[in-house]
């Protein structure tokens, strides 16, 4: 299985600048030499220690989808689904093992993600839900279309180490996100000795070891604390302009995961910080590691928050068939692309998921079709950053994304073999930040007075 095994749901799509929420707060009244002098990644530097730990935390939040008629799913049905949630985190970043390169005006970083439960600002995370079980559905999917020829062994190693009579696990929330369920690796047959030896050697990113024969699983306990990539960046002391802009990724100035060298292209910054002074044109592009791809979000209007000018951008994942700048994204275009408003993640992470905005918003009516329970919403479901250009802050900040499975039925699997095909939701999260009044003041005073 895939050491990314549900990597990318933590850590996202789109970029904000936490940096720039904070030092736009320091700037001199509208001196655009002073802005271009002091937005860099100078050792030492305010900006470059902010960039480094970022002293605020980011609201991480979770909505699940629980099923509520698994029994009918399991025999063909269409799901019923229940919208459970949030369940809210803390997330702080940071960069640790950084390396300058004067000549090449460069800094390289490890990325680090650490998510800390706020059961006070959500639900408590003790409720049940019934959930696609994620190894047992996984699994299977992924043999069935990448490794056809193993999928007998594999359906007899889950029967022995699974010994499942539904294809969905009933847990409470917070186990299948980040405390983990049971693994019992005690099973001496052949098949399911080799799938936990996936275990064993930490190729199951998600897995604790708990003793020689237990694990725990979850799906997003495995990437806490833990390494996001190394990347080297522009500082841009020699040009401000550059700030943030990745240069290369795993020591590699491209990727080599899509059927084309556009979607290849590495382009924006590392997420965490953007340009002063930048054009609304321009877009706030930014490289995501973990969906393998550059992301821009483009500017749709002016809007004021709390009194201070800005610009509102907003981003959806397009209909990538009938772009044609974006066809490498198909696996074969035309003949396999992903539906419009969807991003499959298969060729990124080796799993069956599709990436879209919460509740099929401005995606293919047939998603939405597909499954009861969900209601669209642009005010609660959309992408949106508005963002102070002439400091590079942004204000007023929601990020979100839906992750979905992609069904079909697995005749070897016998809880599998009656489901119906369809893009099944799973859950989706928010990253949000939005300034106080406190803080739009001192940047009014700071900026436009």
């Amino acid at each position: 299985m895939s050491e990314k095994l549900y990597r990318n749901v933590a850590i996202g799509c789109v970029a904000f600048s936490a940096v720039g929420l904070l030092v736009g707060l320091g700037f001199p009244p509208l001196m655009t030499k002073m802005i271009k002098s002091q937005i860099n990644l100078k050792p030492g530097s305010e900006t470059r220690l902010m960039w480094e730990k970022f002293p605020i935390w980011i609201k991480f939040s979770i909505f699940v989808f629980n099923v509520t008629n698994p029994d009918e799913v399991q025999n063909g049905g269409k799901p019923r689904l229940q919208e459970v949630g949030p369940f809210v985190f803390e997330e702080w970043k940071d960069k640790y093992d950084l390396t300058d390169f004067e000549e090449e005006d460069a800094v390289e970083f490890n990325m680090r993600n650490t998510f800390i439960f706020r059961p006070d600002l959500g639900l408590s995370g003790e409720e049940i839900v019934v959930f696609p079980h994620p190894l047992i559905q996984v699994m299977g999917i992924s043999i069935k279309r990448d490794k056809v020829a193993m999928l007998s062994m594999i359906a007899e190693g889950i029967e022995n180490l699974f010994k499942p009579t539904t294809p969905f696990l009933r847990a409470p929330a917070i186990d299948i996100f980040f405390r983990g369920f049971d693994i019992d690796c005690s099973p001496e047959n052949f098949a399911a000795k080799a799938i936990c030896l996936n275990f064993h050697t930490g190729a199951v990113k998600g897995a604790e070891k708990i003793d020689d024969t237990h694990f725990k699983f979850s799906l997003l306990g495995g990437g806490n604390h833990t390494d996001g990539g190394r990347f080297k960046v522009s500082r841009g002391i020699r040009d401000y302009r550059t700030i943030g802009q990745v240069l290369e990724f795993e020591e590699d100035t491209e990727m080599n995961v899509w059927p084309g060298d556009e979607c290849n292209k590495i382009r924006g910054t590392d997420s965490t910080i953007f340009a002063p002074l930048m054009k609304p044109s321009e877009g706030l592009w930014s490289f995501s590691a973990d969906l393998c791809r550059s992301l821009g979000p483009k500017v749709e209007k002016r809007v004021t928050y709390n009194g201070v000018p800005a610009y509102r951008y907003i981003m959806d994942l397009g209909d990538v068939k009938n772009e044609p700048e974006n066809h490498c994204f198909c696996k074969d275009y035309p003949d396999d692309c992903p539906l419009k408003g969807t991003m499959e993640l298969a060729l990124c992470n080796e799993t069956p998921m599709i990436a879209s905005l919460p509740h099929f918003l401005n995606a293919d009516p047939q998603l939405l079709a597909g499954v009861d329970g969900l209601q669209p919403d642009e005010k609660n479901h959309s992408i949106y950053i508005d963002f102070e250009i002439i400091s590079g802050t942004p204000l007023n900040i929601a990020k979100r994304l839906q992750f979905s499975l992609d069904v079909e039925p697995i005749e070897e699997i016998p809880v599998m073999s009656k489901l119906r095909p369809l893009v099944m939701p799973l859950f989706w999260v928010e990253e949000s930040v939005a300034l106080n009044k406190d803080f739009t003041n001192l940047i009014k005073s700071k900026v436009f007075t």
